[in-house]
């Protein structure tokens, strides 16, 4: 068994590295969920490595890896959380978000002493075999091991009461699966604390099957992703369902231009952590919004939507936030870009305007505003993205 543990680990560990790389070659630069995801993977490939040389007791030969490995373990669970948690409230990274690595800091904090000793001195420590009993910390030795175990199990009911959200706010079953995937895989993030445990109490005929258990899980996780394209270059749109201006249906009898596609992106709210006093406000922001077409009024501002709602401008900046994760400014002349598309696409009569027409219907003050929003937003001006070279 401890042969079939050893290739196994080689295997996975090898997996593993690759995968993270892969996933870090393609998908770092694309938003802050698949970053944080690329990060759970590069952790998750040392975390197996540091598996690989413990259970085979090649530590002499890396002793300064010593006291990393439950650390991986301890920075898996908050930063996959955190992950799909952004992802679903369509928000950036925050300064409170770091909060969730504390017991990982509390880790470091505890095991500094240890970390600060030579080579020579980690290596005599691991050869007499007293590792375990060395107190370099000033917590008990299994306080951070059952840390492990709460932070797991804490993340996981977590996950649960997500789990009920996740299918008002993703449309994609098969994104859908990849996040119920990605929960399950959660709970074999026991077996490497558990294993720590028994470890210091010698009890090394009780692991020789764990190892291979969670070498199988990896090996099946990573192939999973692997096998399927989706899940590993899934584009943001595809998460939510385009709610915006139900009126508007030639869109659906046409090609989506990539600019569209980013746009419905952009402008499709997701509601499912709104309060019921925030949805209703939502709702009634929309109403007014899109049946009157506000957008494409000059005067359109924030603080006259908040008069016409009777509430304060923080809850429209909040509202806005919430559901869009973007500003005021940002819903405006993303909503004025995409009515323009729809227009040119269905309106003959929109393609002989001028694009200083154009700029006063999209309710913009001047030409060049409409030209700098929209280059902003799509890379080129108006003129370069409707000229008759592209659009044929």
């Amino acid at each position: 068994m401890e042969k079939i543990a050893y290739y196994l680990q080689i295997g996975t560990t090898t997996i593993s590295m690759v995968f993270a790389l892969v996933f870090v070659f393609y998908n770092w630069n694309k938003s802050l969920f698949k970053k944080l995801l690329a990060l759970q993977f590069v952790i998750l490939a040392f975390g197996l490595f540091i598996n690989f040389i413990a259970f085979n007791n090649f530590f002499s030969l890396f002793p300064h890896l010593t006291r990393t490995g439950l650390l991986c373990a301890l920075l898996i669970p908050p930063i996959q959380f955190i992950a799909i948690y952004k992802e679903l409230k369509n928000q950036k990274l925050k300064w409170s978000d770091f909060f969730h690595l504390l017991p990982a800091l509390l880790y470091i904090v505890n095991f500094y002493n240890y970390y600060t000793l030579s080579a020579t001195e980690k290596i005599i420590l691991i050869e007499n075999n007293s590792l375990a009993k060395f107190n370099e910390g000033f917590l008990p030795p299994y306080f951070l091991p059952a840390l492990s175990l709460a932070q797991t199990t804490f993340y996981l009911v977590w996950f649960g009461f997500l789990a009920k959200k996740l299918k008002t706010a993703i449309s994609s079953k098969s994104l859908l699966r990849f996040f119920y995937f990605m929960m399950v895989y959660m709970v074999f993030h026991y077996l490497p604390t558990i294993m720590v445990i028994l470890y210091y109490h010698d009890a090394h005929d009780i692991t020789n099957w764990m190892p291979i258990v969670y070498g199988i899980a990896n090996l099946f996780f990573f192939f999973k992703i692997l096998a399927t394209p989706e899940w590993l270059f899934y584009h943001k749109s595809n998460t939510i369902e385009p709610i915006i201006d139900p009126k508007i249906t030639t869109v659906s009898k046409r090609e989506i231009s990539p600019l569209e596609t980013e746009l419905i992106a952009k402008l499709s709210p997701r509601k499912i952590h709104l309060t019921p006093e925030e949805l209703r406000l939502f709702d009634n922001f929309t109403a007014i919004v899109e049946a009157e077409r506000m957008f494409l009024d000059p005067s359109f501002c924030q603080k006259g939507v908040a008069e016409k709602l009777q509430v304060s401008e923080y809850k429209i900046r909040l509202i806005l936030d919430k559901t869009y994760g973007i500003k005021f400014s940002e819903f405006i002349n993303y909503r004025r870009t995409y009515f323009l598309l729809n227009e040119m696409h269905k309106n003959g009569t929109w393609r002989r305007y001028s694009f200083i027409a154009i700029a006063r219907k999209l309710g913009y003050l001047s030409a060049n505003s409409f030209y700098l929003n929209f280059k902003k937003i799509s890379g080129v001006t108006p003129k370069e993205y409707f000229s008759p070279d592209k659009q044929t």
